[in-house]
């Protein structure tokens, strides 16, 4: 059987995709890697790293194979933490990582929660977008992700956070509520590809192919995008959570008649995890804050993040 180094090894170059770089995090050289690499392939009695690709990738063989190595590997790890409670020198490291429209008032919002009530974690936290973030699970590279969902995966444990009613900022509207036919000849403003809100808009608002073409201008940031609107008319979707940190005029927010458009704000962990009982913590956490004075939303609509 392949040795915990060698598997240290192939999880390294899954997460570098080259072999340079994963040498370097492994602190070994270059050649010691692909030395270790090719044992544990004579091994298994088949190639798994596919190195004639750029960046480089599993073979077809690595890929049936992989779903087996993270469990050993996972399994490496549990015993590894086992090993440093029972000597008593434990110490848990959460990497999470959160899409953008999350992170931004959900981070400075709880931080210092987390910080008083599992102090003892040390967390390490990264802005992702939802496709990114997906692959950073299952490559491991984090431990927990905050999205919007659902997602549709079995190999993930998913717990829902929160819901998110998701609002409309149109300026040149005059009415509080609107029909959604109201928007058809309004100029979209959409974040830059990649995030889930910009898909979420495309489903919500019905943009069609004809539509797309006629934009100019992609935003990366909401705050940003509430200035062209203001600038240029139109509008923007805006999560519910995120409107104290824009200092927007109220009467320029718009609510949709008779249903409520969400985000469903999701948090996800592969399903065989060492970190399960602080990530169930930091998830409590949330929880109870999000829960503290919401109002109950009726007649909802889950806007999918994905076409």
């Amino acid at each position: 059987m392949i040795s915990p180094v060698q598997l240290s090894y192939i999880f390294a170059l899954l997460k570098h995709k080259n072999f340079q770089r994963a040498a370097d995090a492994c602190h070994v050289t270059q050649p010691t890697l692909s030395m270790q690499l090719k044992k544990a392939e004579d091994t298994l009695g088949y190639k798994i790293i596919n190195r004639d690709t750029n960046p480089i990738s599993l073979t077809d063989s690595g890929k049936k194979l992989y779903p087996h190595l993270s469990a050993i590997q996972s399994a490496y790890d549990e015993l590894d933490v086992q090993i440093q409670r029972l000597k008593g020198t434990y110490k848990s490291e959460i990497r999470i990582g959160i899409i953008p429209t999350i992170s931004n008032y959900l981070v400075p919002e709880l931080y210092a929660k987390w910080q008083d009530q599992i102090g003892d974690v040390h967390l390490d936290i990264s802005e992702l977008t939802s496709p990114n973030l997906l692959a950073a699970l299952k490559n491991k590279t984090i431990d927990f992700g905050i999205m919007a969902g659902p997602v549709d995966d079995l190999s993930l444990d998913q717990q829902i956070l929160y819901n998110e009613e998701v609002l409309i900022y149109a300026p040149t509207i005059k009415e509080q509520t609107i029909q959604l036919d109201q928007l058809e000849n309004e100029h979209p403003w959409l974040l830059s590809a990649g995030n889930c809100l910009r898909t979420q808009m495309i489903n919500f608002c019905k943009l069609d192919n004809a539509k797309k073409s006629e934009w100019n201008y992609e935003g990366g940031n909401l705050h940003l995008l509430t200035k062209m609107v203001e600038q240029e008319g139109g509008y923007t979707l805006i999560p519910f959570y995120y409107l104290p940190h824009l200092n927007l005029n109220p009467n320029h927010i718009k609510k949709i008649v008779d249903h409520t458009p969400i985000r469903q704000i999701i948090g996800l962990n592969l399903k065989r995890n060492t970190k399960k009982d602080d990530i169930v913590k930091i998830m409590r956490i949330i929880q109870r804050s999000k829960s503290m004075g919401q109002n109950e939303l009726e007649n909802v609509e889950v806007l999918p993040w994905e076409i």
